[in-house]
């Protein structure tokens, strides 16, 4: 059977448009919706365009006073990132969303979406990773709850939500948007300062109203962290901590099924499968299950030396791929769980997900201690056909997004950079 490689190279020059513009899911057009990509959570954006080869920064731009700005969210011709107060900034404690021109990085707009009254106990009790773009309005989710907001900054609803914050490092907080409703993981990110520390829950909220229209709480003794969920055909899956991963009915909200794995990261569907990363309650072990999407029951598992919490998964083109042990990059197999090949980084692989088009893998890498930045990998050999750094030294703190030839990224908790192809560079600057 010919890869979909083969099939694109057949279809010859004319399709070039058709490629830049268009992903095969009709809720996606040439944009970069939220990291994953999709509802499904896969990283596999088939006909988007990255930075092929020599890949070089086109623009940088440092969101000052700030702390975990969010994976880059592309939408026509803008980047929007959501932030945080740095954790030594004075005042009041603010989340917002800087808007970027995707072509120069240049500031476009800048909106506060939440003020609190400065009293939580750290940065990382205030925001995590959670934008998302989807009919034209954006969703943020930070200590307060979920906010959606219109692409000008105008608030169209506010559901609060207490997931009691954590220093876990697990706070992605991702919630996928389809068929009307918001699907929105807790993800530990949200506190109550005036209550007790509630627990974790996924909601479901009418995207018209801001409703609720129903709650899952997991039932466990543990801390129950939600990871962002994954949806496809009418079901929300979803993966916490201590619990387990459980299909929901995604208009009711009622239990379908539910497997008890140790979780630590959101799950993945593809191909009638839903695939979790797990990991041992000591960290050294570390799990990828595939599990039967209608029934739970377990199709194969395949371990490793573990990579600590909330990595994130890509599957695309019959194949999963996984960071492992932070120095790994992996592909197996997505029907039987076999290995493939493994790209190793001695200095670093990061958990967030691949992004993953027909022709390449793009992961965030350390080939140094000082040079962090985005391999550019084969699919199906996995051999690294090109690097962008960016000398950061401080590791990316986002998944990668794309578009027309870009590669968007937030490195150093505070600056996003965009890359691009270079016939010619000098110093790191291209010449073309």
């Amino acid at each position: 059977m010919p890869s979909r490689r083969d099939v694109l190279a057949a279809v010859g020059t004319g399709s070039v448009g058709l490629l830049a513009g268009c992903t095969g899911d009709d809720s996606i057009r040439g944009d970069w919706p939220r990291a994953g990509y999709d509802v499904r959570n896969s990283g596999d954006a088939p006909r988007h365009r990255g930075p092929k080869s020599n890949p070089v920064v086109k623009w940088s731009a440092r969101i000052p006073e700030t702390y975990n700005v969010s994976s880059p969210v592309l939408a026509d011709d803008s980047v929007y990132v959501g932030y945080g107060n740095d954790e030594h900034s004075d005042g009041p404690t603010n989340v917002g969303i800087r808007v970027l021109d995707i072509d120069t990085g240049e500031r476009k707009d800048d909106f506060t979406v939440a003020t609190g009254r400065g009293t939580l106990d750290t940065v990382n009790d205030v925001y995590r990773d959670s934008v998302v773009h989807a009919n034209g309005n954006l969703y943020l989710q930070c200590f307060d709850g979920l906010h959606s907001l219109t692409t000008d900054g105008e608030e169209r609803w506010h559901v609060p939500m207490h997931g009691g914050p954590t220093n876990g490092g697990l706070r992605s907080a991702h919630p996928v948007v389809t068929d009307g409703l918001v699907y929105a993981p807790t993800a530990s990110v949200t506190a109550d300062s005036d209550g007790p520390k509630a627990t974790e829950a996924l909601y479901a909220i009418d995207d018209s109203s801001g409703q609720v229209v129903w709650k899952h709480v997991p039932q466990t003794d543990g801390p129950g962290w939600t990871f962002p969920p994954a949806y496809a055909r009418g079901v929300v899956y979803l993966a916490a901590l201590d619990y387990g991963v459980v299909a929901l009915n995604g208009k009711s909200g009622h239990v379908l099924w539910k497997k008890e794995i140790a979780a630590y990261g959101p799950p993945v569907f593809a191909d009638g499968r839903v695939y979790v990363s797990a990991e041992s309650d000591d960290g050294e072990e570390a799990f990828v299950v595939a599990l039967d999407a209608e029934t739970g029951d377990e199709q194969w598992r395949v371990s490793g030396r573990g990579t600590r919490l909330g990595r994130r998964l890509g599957v695309a083109g019959g194949r999963v791929y996984f960071s492992e042990n932070l120095r790994n990059f992996v592909a197996l197999d997505a029907t039987t769980g076999d290995e493939l090949w493994r790209h190793n980084y001695p200095s670093g692989v990061e958990r967030s997900t691949p992004a993953i088009t027909d022709e390449a893998i793009y992961v965030g890498a350390v080939t140094n201690r000082s040079n962090d930045g985005i391999a550019v990998l084969d699919p199906e050999s996995g051999e690294e056909l090109a690097f962008g750094g960016i000398e950061s030294g401080m590791g990316l703190k986002s998944s990668i997004a794309l578009s027309d030839g870009l590669a968007v990224v937030t490195a150093n908790s505070d600056t996003v950079y965009a890359f691009e192809s270079c016939g010619f560079s000098l110093a790191g600057h291209c010449l073309d």
